[in-house]
Parts: C-alpha cells; sequence; structure tokens
C-alpha cells in the first residue's frame, strides 16, 4: 500500500502540551483542596507536604517523557484529591453538628440546674444566672457557669428550718459517700429528646460550614424552633428545613462552579493568546470575589476557546513534523510552506534527487486527519511512463515508513487511516512552475530546511 494515504499523527509536542494542560488541572485541584481543608480545619501543613511532594513526582515524569504513566497518575491523583476533600468536608459537617447537639444538651442541662438552684433556695451570683437562663450563652462560659453553679448546690448551707441535730444525724448518714458528679446528677435528670426536625438542622448546619456559608441568616429562625415544645417543632421546621437545604444546594453548585473555574483558569496559563490572557484574567476577578457571578457562561467560553487553541497548536506542530520529516528525507521545504499549507490547503514538495517527482500534503486543517500522495511534475497532457510513475509509488512507500520512523524517534507517533494500493490510480500531474520567475505558488523552493 503505497499509493494515495490518509494519516493521523500526534507529536511530542501535542503529548507535551496535553501533559501542562493536566498539570495545570492538578495544580488547581491542590488548590482548591487545600482551600476547602483549611476553611473546615480538616488539613495540617504535613497533609500539604505530601500533596506537593506527590505532585513534584509527577512533574518529574514529564521532564522523563513519560508521557502514558504521567497522564495515568494525574486523573488518579485528581480523583483522590476530589473525594478527599469530600470526605474532609462530611467528617468537618459531621464534627459541626455534634458540636450543636453537645450545646443543646448543654442548655438543657444549664435549665434544670438553674431550676434545681432555685428550688433549693440558693442564692447564685447574678451573672451566672444570666448565663445560665440565657439562649446566647456560649459553650464555653455556659460550661463554665454550669460548674460553678453544680459546686454551689452540692456545697450550699442546708436551708433554714433544719435543727442542729438533724444536721449531724445527715453529717454521719453521709458520711464516707462519694460525692456526685456533675455527669451523675445530670444522668438523673429528665432526659433532653433528640428531635429529629433539630436533628436535621445540625446536619444542615454542618454542610452550610464545610462550604464557608454564614449560617447567621438562619440563627433567630433555630432559636425559635428550639424554643417551641416538640408537637409545635415538628410543623414549623419545615419552612426552615427547605431553606437551609436550598442553601446548601446553592453553595455546593457555587462550590463546583469554583472548583471547574479554577480548572480553566490554571488551563488558560498554558495558552499564549491575547484571547487566553484576557479570558484569564476575566476568571481570575470572578475567583476573587465572594458573591456569585456569570461563572456557567465564562466556564463555556473558557472550554470553547481552550478547545480551538489546542487544536490550533496541534495543527501547527503536526504541519511542522510532516514538513521537518519530509525535509530530512531530502524533499525541498520553503520557509512559507506551512502557511501556504494553511491558505491552501494543500502543498507540494519536490524531490531533491528526483527533481520530476514529489509529494502532495493536504488536510488537517479542519480535522486531525492528513492526507498525502506521491505527484509528478509536468504537463498533465503529455504521455507519462507508467511503470516509472508505478516505481516512484513504490519508493515513496518506503519513505512514508522512514518518516513513521523520525516521528516516532522524536516521541510522536503516526498512524495510518487508509492506503491506496500502488498503481490503483494514475499519479497526479502538478504543472511544473518550478523555474517560472517571480512564481509565488507553494512548490516553489526558496530554501532547504535543515534536517
Amino acid at each position: 500500500m503505497s499509493g494515495p494515504k490518509a494519516f493521523r499523527i500526534v507529536t511530542r509536542a501535542e503529548i507535551m502540551t496535553i501533559c501542562r494542560r493536566s498539570l495545570a488541572r492538578l495544580d488547581a485541584a491542590i488548590e482548591d483542596w487545600i482551600s476547602r481543608g483549611q476553611r473546615n480545619g480538616t488539613i495540617d501543613k504535613a497533609d500539604i507536604d505530601k500533596v506537593i511532594a506527590r505532585r513534584d513526582i509527577l512533574r518529574g515524569l514529564l521532564l522523563e517523557d513519560k508521557f502514558v504513566e504521567l497522564q495515568k497518575q494525574l486523573l488518579a491523583e485528581i480523583s483522590y484529591l476530589q473525594a478527599d476533600a469530600e470526605r474532609r468536608s462530611e467528617k468537618a459537617a459531621e464534627l459541626e453538628a455534634q458540636s450543636k447537639r453537645a450545646l443543646r444538651r448543654m442548655k438543657a442541662t444549664a435549665q434544670a440546674l438553674l431550676a434545681s438552684v432555685e428550688s433549693s433556695g440558693i442564692q447564685i451570683p447574678h451573672e451566672i444566672r444570666e448565663e445560665l437562663a440565657s439562649s446566647g450563652t456560649p459553650a464555653e462560659r455556659l460550661e463554665g457557669a454550669i460548674n460553678k453553679a453544680f459546686l454551689m448546690l452540692h456545697s450550699a448551707p442546708a436551708t433554714k428550718g433544719i435543727s442542729d441535730m438533724q444536721r449531724d444525724i445527715a453529717a454521719r448518714l453521709g458520711a464516707g459517700e462519694k460525692r456526685m458528679s456533675l455527669e451523675e446528677w445530670s444522668s438523673q435528670q429528665p432526659g433532653v429528646t433528640e428531635d429529629q426536625a433539630l436533628l436535621r438542622v445540625d446536619g444542615l448546619l454542618g454542610e452550610l460550614k464545610g462550604l464557608g456559608i454564614d449560617p447567621g441568616p438562619f440563627s433567630a429562625r433555630i432559636s425559635s424552633l428550639e424554643l417551641e415544645s416538640p408537637t409545635r417543632r415538628s410543623l414549623l421546621a419545615d419552612s426552615l428545613l427547605l431553606d437551609l437545604a436550598t442553601a446548601v444546594k446553592n453553595g455546593r453548585d457555587h462550590a463546583r462552579l469554583q472548583s471547574d473555574l479554577r480548572a480553566r483558569h490554571a488551563e488558560l496559563s498554558e495558552m499564549k493568546s491575547p484571547e487566553a490572557a484576557s479570558l484569564r484574567s476575566e476568571i481570575g476577578d470572578i475567583l476573587s470575589r465572594v458573591t456569585q457571578g456569570s461563572e456557567a457562561e465564562l466556564i463555556k467560553r473558557a472550554d470553547f476557546l481552550i478547545e480551538e487553541e489546542v487544536q490550533a497548536i496541534a495543527a501547527e506542530e503536526r504541519r511542522r513534523a510532516v514538513l521537518e520529516g519530509l525535509a530530512g528525507l531530502g524533499y525541498e521545504v520553503s520557509e512559507g510552506m506551512a502557511t501556504a499549507w494553511v491558505n491552501g490547503g494543500r502543498v507540494v514538495l519536490r524531490k531533491a534527487a528526483n527533481p520530476g517527482y514529489g509529494v502532495e500534503l493536504s488536510g488537517g486543517s479542519k480535522s486531525d486527519l492528513l492526507q498525502v500522495r506521491a505527484v509528478a511534475f509536468g504537463n498533465s497532457t503529455e504521455m507519462r511512463d507508467a511503470s516509472r510513475d508505478r516505481d516512484i509509488e513504490t519508493i515513496w512507500c518506503g519513505e512514508f515508513e522512514r518518516l513513521q520512523s523520525l516521528i516516532a524517534k522524536d516521541g510522536g507517533h503516526l498512524a495510518i487511516e487508509h492506503a491506496r494500493p500502488v498503481g490503483q490510480f494514475p499519479l497526479k500531474v502538478v504543472e511544473d512552475k518550478y523555474s517560472t520567475a517571480g512564481d509565488s505558488d507553494a512548490i516553489k523552493m526558496t530554501r532547504q530546511l535543515p534536517s
């Protein structure tokens, strides 16, 4: 099969571009992972150092030309970081929900303790009473107030109306007894019923915190719900739960868009056009804002531009690789031939050792499929030596195999899609303008490129 051929080529430069884009995506995934982990308090410097070390090892694979291994490991690492960030966020949300449940139990303990103190007639400082009674007391201060009030309750002198004899009898009866702890006292109080609506509220609040969303707008409604009786609470909770769930969904969607934007922002750094630089600046502005913007529209624009530029870079590298390879095989390649190929859709190269013959290259502008065929220079109306033309096609077969080897040696790959047998079609004849003065056709040779 040495007649006209259609083939695809992947150059080393194209592969390098793909790998650099993937490494840029990895950097964006690491940035997102660090941001989420630090916001949730679930990572430390040691965790970050391990991820950076793995990233540096992957970069080393690029320098070693281990492209296939690099691509596999990059995909695995990005997937791991995304899954790990989700796991850590879920853990942080659960810890936050547990913290809120613990605070609710603490508030119930404070109310029970305050009731015991009041029923015992014990006088406690006003500030401690206020902290026990207030629903807005921070957990640390509330815990301190509970401990102080409990000590006062169990070390207070006996109430009026008890005689000295009664106190003496009580002291002797209690001799050697273990003093009750706060935990033991709390366990003897009526249990706090874990309302399912409040548990769901706690879970959604934990998710909001994990997403970096301020739950403050819901605080008043949550406090009001906690004060309601269990029977009314379930009726009033639906609206709050719906609003919380909507806030969580919107937060997740926004976080996903932000992550996608970071990936595009990183990929665009590998593009060299002014359009890419301008769009990257736009994305950077959006990423620096807290409020939501036109993320989805920017992602679409970025995807279109990245694909367009990657295809243009790849097409340019394919043309360059083929022309340089043919120059190395002794074909005359002019300086503007790549441009002529783009503008005219095809280009013809003359064989320096056999100027009556050459090859015609076409395709590659709108797809990655290229075509090549042997051609003869001359007048199409003249009789041709079919045997000689057939020999030239056979020789071209061997040269095409050498072209494949040259591209493979440079780290690329050339694969034939389909080919016609030698002699199936008459050799195409190209008008010979080689010696025509002032001709600007692509076949005019101005300089032979070094092989």
